[in-house]
């Protein structure tokens, strides 16, 4: 009952607090790796024609690849620790920031573009003044897509390469039919992802 998940959150709050920690530093690393990744991706395949032949293609297949699947290549790779988890986090985050960056510095219109030119402004110029502005409202949409996202990136590494977070509490209490706190696990990442949300 609610009554009881309540209860197992109270009585076991050091561990719920403790996993939870663990799985926002994973998170918020991602959080940040990935959309700076992705704000350099959306520069770069704006700014040429090959790299967004090149950039695109790779960023989709990495997207369509279930995040699971690659959780043992990227533990492998990185060891077990915080490393894969931010790296996880990030995968998730990459994507959207990518797409939405490359559809707000694209979105100038020409008449914008043709007045900039009349008026002799440089290619940097141009970008800070008018792509990084129309870019903005793209990337904050892509953050707050991304908040929750790194949550639960940061969660899915912990089932495979943790043994310590909200992911590897929430499997471990449901292997050991530890139901109360399984859920009370499930009800502070829910409220984390919401948390993230709403600041974003």
């Amino acid at each position: 009952t609610p009554v009881s998940v309540a209860e197992a959150a109270w009585e076991d709050r050091s561990t719920l607090w403790s996993a939870t920690r663990t799985t926002l530093v994973g998170a918020l690393g991602g959080f940040v790796v990935g959309n700076l990744v992705g704000i350099l991706g959306a520069l770069a395949v704006a700014a040429s024609a090959t790299a967004a032949r090149v950039v695109l293609p790779m960023a989709l297949m990495i997207r369509v690849i279930p995040v699971i699947a690659l959780a043992p290549f990227l533990t492998l790779a990185l060891g077990q620790g915080t490393g894969t988890i931010v790296a996880i986090s990030a995968l998730l985050v990459f994507f959207p920031t990518l797409i939405n960056g490359v559809l707000g510095l694209r979105s100038v219109g020409t008449e914008t573009l043709e007045l900039m030119s009349v008026m002799n402004a440089s290619r940097w110029d141009v970008f800070r003044r008018v792509r990084a502005r129309a870019a903005l409202p793209h990337l904050f949409a892509a953050f707050q897509v991304g908040a929750p996202a790194c949550i639960l990136g940061a969660m899915v590494a912990e089932w495979v390469t943790s043994s310590e977070g909200l992911g590897f509490l929430i499997l471990q209490s449901g292997v050991q039919f530890d139901v109360e706190l399984m859920w009370a696990g499930v009800v502070v990442a829910t409220l984390l992802g919401l948390f993230a949300f709403g600041v974003t």
